[in-house]
């Protein structure tokens, strides 16, 4: 999500722990980074926001830049 728009994930990921949830977004932000469309985009005000199985937000991961 960015300030005006956000792509949901209604099905969600289970994962077992804080460390594979972190892993998860960073790949999804990697292959949101390097999808077709992503020279399109200016990436730097979207985030993924990890949340809990009642919708809490648990933490952010901002995009980066660039892609290492």
């Amino acid at each position: 999500m960015d300030a005006t728009q956000s792509v949901p994930d209604e099905a969600g990921l289970d994962c077992r722990d804080l460390d594979e949830a972190h892993r998860q977004a960073r790949t999804l932000i990697a292959d949101a980074m390097t999808g077709p469309e992503a020279t399109r985009i200016d990436w730097c005000a979207w985030r993924v926001e990890v949340r809990d199985e009642v919708h809490g937000l648990v933490f952010t991961v901002p995009f980066p830049v660039t892609l290492r």
